[in-house]
């Protein structure tokens, strides 16, 4: 049996996720306070360094630490469709959305300060990457940053609330082209897969696919189209922004394969922002607890494919490709 597995736990991420204990022998007062004063301010964001939550009651707790009393503003690159993107007027994506609800929820205003970079000779703005929007969060530009940022992005100075998605990846082929399995795709001569552009993804196409040209984009939604346009045999990519695509734009692509990934999204703070990252936790609590996360998730990626698809079923275990 094949072992497609990048090591992942359900599509929703479990509200717990636990607080790396701490150890330190303090044998006098001095030492005490020198240990608090020299708290490093590199963060990795590991799914064991998330910050701990709170009692997750219905409404957060008041007072959170934000620059401007009663507002929460937020840094994005508002450029990862279909979870956070700017229109010429607002800001859209199923993370925004999940943001206001969490606003509601801990009475703060969730307002967006696009997190850009100049790049090159001519200062033309490009989108902020990650680095960028967690330098804005450390400098106190911003109180929290939400752009498709991962637990294990090594950032530094912020760290990061609970995970608030889980994206496994979906292997995707057209209908009608003869690939309606991993199998049909394993046994292409040299096809061309669009692939989401992370060593993860690339890993498990050298493994799985050796004789496949992978070819890496910066943005998911470009290999969808890569696919969709038929330049590609096959693409890559998370599988809730698969859900969307074919939701609203193309519904003739099919998942031939879930691949189980670690892979989970979280908001940071700046690092030190204890009861600001529990005033988040506690919001995200009462929403998965009171089914206004679920209601979100289904309207912006909708319930599993229809069997022949290959798309498990929400909680059902990823088989690999013999359906082992």
């Amino acid at each position: 049996m094949t072992d497609l597995s990048l090591s992942a736990p359900d599509r929703r991420v479990p509200l717990g996720v636990a607080l790396r204990a701490v150890g330190a022998v303090v044998i006098a007062l001095v030492a005490a306070v020198a240990l608090a004063a020299c708290v490093s301010v590199l963060t990795g964001c590991s799914s064991d360094e998330a910050a701990s939550t709170g009692s997750g009651a219905e409404t957060a707790s008041e007072g959170a630490a934000t620059a401007e009393s009663g507002v929460l503003m937020v840094a994005s690159a508002l450029n990862s469709e279909p979870y956070e993107q700017a229109t010429s007027t607002s800001q859209i994506g199923f993370t925004v959305e999940l943001l206001r609800l969490v606003g509601e929820r801990a009475g703060l205003d969730v307002q967006f300060a696009k997190a850009v970079s100049h790049k090159d000779a001519d200062q033309n703005i490009t989108p902020g990457r990650p680095e960028d929007v967690a330098a804005k969060v450390a400098a106190g530009d911003a109180d929290l940053g939400a752009s498709s940022l991962t637990m294990d992005g090594g950032l530094e100075g912020v760290t990061c609330t609970e995970p608030y998605l889980h994206a496994d990846y979906a292997v995707l082929t057209k209908m009608g082209a003869g690939l309606d399995s991993l199998e049909a795709l394993a046994a292409a001569a040299a096809p061309v897969v669009a692939i989401q552009d992370e060593p993860a993804i690339a890993s498990w196409v050298a493994e799985h696919l050796p004789q496949a040209e992978a070819v890496p984009f910066e943005d998911g939604i470009d290999a969808l189209m890569e696919l969709n346009s038929e330049r590609a045999q096959a693409a890559i990519v998370d599988e809730p922004r698969f859900r969307r695509y074919i939701k609203v734009r193309e519904p003739h692509l099919q998942a031939v394969e879930v691949v189980p990934s670690a892979k989970n999204y979280a908001f940071i703070v700046a690092a030190g922002n204890d009861e600001l990252a529990a005033t988040i936790n506690d919001a995200l609590g009462a929403l998965k607890a009171d089914g206004s996360y679920d209601e979100l998730y289904d309207n912006w990626f909708g319930d599993a494919p229809e069997a022949g698809t290959a798309t498990r079923p929400a909680g059902e275990a990823v088989q690999d490709s013999t359906g082992a």
